[in-house]
C-alpha cells in the first residue's frame, strides 16, 4: 500500500466514523418523535470536510504513535 492509499483509507475511515455518529443521532431524534419526523430544531449537522480532516488527523496520530 502506498502512502497515498494509506492516507485515503484513513480519510475514508474518518468519514465513516463521523457519518455513523450522525446517522445514530438522527435515528435517536427520529425515534423520540412518535410521528417518526425530525423536528426543525434538530441541531446535529452533517459532518463537514473540516471535521473529517480533524478526525483523520486523530486517527493518523494514533496509528503513527509508538
Amino acid at each position: 500500500m502506498t502512502p497515498y492509499e494509506l492516507r485515503f483509507e484513513i480519510f475514508k475511515q474518518a468519514y465513516n466514523m463521523l457519518q455513523d455518529d450522525y446517522n445514530m443521532r438522527f435515528e435517536v431524534a427520529q425515534r423520540q418523535n412518535p410521528d417518526n419526523l425530525i423536528s426543525a430544531d434538530f441541531a446535529e449537522k452533517y459532518p463537514t470536510l473540516d471535521q473529517v480532516l480533524v478526525q483523520a488527523e486523530v486517527i493518523n496520530d494514533f496509528v503513527s504513535s509508538k
